[in-house]
């Protein structure tokens, strides 16, 4: 690598990051949600109870465990489509940390957490763009 990859993967995740990902409870009907991901053009949600976040939910749960199976989108709930547990890297860790994170997971989003608080989502598009618009 040259030297402007090898300090853009150095960079904390907080500089990638979506700050203030959309957040819902677990008693959300998956409708509700479905509306707000599509409304705010993203791939996922965050579960929280009682101010801590814990589970995601991903355009792939919804179609793997509420579409392919028939079930009602109004009377299933996020508590039953999450997935758990919420992967998270503090948000002053390097992005390398996230790919790698990310990579040993076999996942494509991680929580952005600073001092036990929810403050961002990072997603492998997210870092690519940043990655591209630094070295391009």
């Amino acid at each position: 690598m040259d030297g402007t990859s090898i300090k853009i993967i150095d960079l904390p995740v907080r500089t990638s990051m979506r700050r203030n990902p959309p957040t819902v409870s677990p008693s959300e009907p998956i409708s509700s949600l479905s509306y707000i991901m599509i409304r705010e053009n993203i791939g996922a949600v965050i579960v929280i109870e009682k101010g801590k976040p814990i589970g995601i939910i991903t355009e792939k749960d919804i179609l793997e465990r509420v579409l392919t199976q028939d079930k009602d989108i109004y009377k299933t709930h996020a508590k039953d489509v999450m997935s758990t547990p919420l992967i998270s890297i503090e948000a002053n860790q390097p992005i390398r940390d996230a790919l790698k994170l990310m990579n040993d997971k076999k996942i494509r989003r991680l929580a952005v957490m600073e001092e036990g608080s929810l403050i961002g989502l990072i997603t492998e598009r997210r870092l690519l763009e940043s990655i591209c618009n630094l070295i391009v």
